[in-house]
C-alpha cells in the first residue's frame, strides 16, 4: 500500500492508516521542531500538538503538496505559535540555548579544546538565529538546518520559488550582520 493510498484510508478514519503515517513522519516532525527551539522537551510537546492537528485536519489534505510538505507547515506554524504564545506570557521555556540537550556535533578526532569551542560556535550562531525575524528564521532552518529544496520551502511557505531565494539571502544576510555587529565574527 502507497502513502497514498494509506492517507485516503486515514482521511476515512482508519486508526490504523493514521498510525502508520504517524509511525512514518514522527522523527521528522520531532526534527524539524527540535531544529526550531533547540529544546527535548519543547520539541517533543509541539511534535505531538503538530500531530493532533494533523489528525484533525486530515481531511483538509487534498494532495496539492506532498504530504511531507504540509506536514512541515504544520510543524513549523506550531512551533511559531507555541513561540508566539509563549513570548505573550513571559514563559522562558522555549530556548534556543539548551544545555540538558546540546546539538550534536560531528567530530573528526577533534581535540577536546577544538570540540569545545566548535560546540560554543554553534550555540552561539543558534542564538543569534533566535534573534531573525519569524520569516527569516524559518526559512534558514528549513534550507541549512533541515536540507529542504527551494520547491520545498516555497510549498511549506506558500510562496514563490523567489521570494524563498531573496528571503534566505536577506535571511543569511542579517545573520552575518548580527555576527559582525556583536563581534562574533570578523571580516
Amino acid at each position: 500500500m502507497n502513502e497514498k493510498e494509506i492517507i485516503i484510508k486515514a482521511q476515512n478514519g482508519d486508526v490504523n492508516a493514521f498510525e502508520m503515517l504517524v509511525e512514518k513522519h514522527q522523527n521528522n516532525i520531532y526534527k524539524t521542531a527540535f531544529s526550531m527551539v533547540q529544546n527535548h522537551h519543547d520539541a517533543t510537546d509541539i511534535a505531538q500538538i503538530a500531530l493532533i492537528k494533523v489528525y484533525h485536519n486530515l481531511s483538509k489534505f487534498n494532495f496539492k503538496s506532498s504530504f511531507s510538505t504540509w506536514l512541515y507547515r504544520i510543524t513549523v506554524n506550531s512551533c511559531l505559535d507555541e513561540i508566539r504564545k509563549r513570548k505573550r506570557t513571559n514563559d522562558s521555556t522555549i530556548t534556543i540555548n539548551d544545555e540538558e540537550n546540546p546539538l550534536e556535533i560531528e567530530s573528526d578526532m577533534l581535540t577536546p579544546e577544538a570540540s569545545y569551542e566548535k560546540k560554543e560556535l554553534k550555540k552561539l550562531v543558534w542564538q543569534k538565529i533566535g534573534l531573525l525575524s519569524d520569516k527569516y528564521k524559518k526559512v534558514i532552518i528549513l534550507r541549512d538546518i533541515n536540507g529542504l529544496s527551494y520547491e520545498e520551502i516555497a510549498d511549506v511557505e506558500n510562496c514563490s520559488v523567489g521570494t524563498v531565494k531573496s528571503r534566505i539571502n536577506r535571511a543569511r544576510q542579517s545573520l552575518k550582520e548580527i555576527l559582525l555587529k556583536d563581534g562574533t565574527f570578523s571580516l
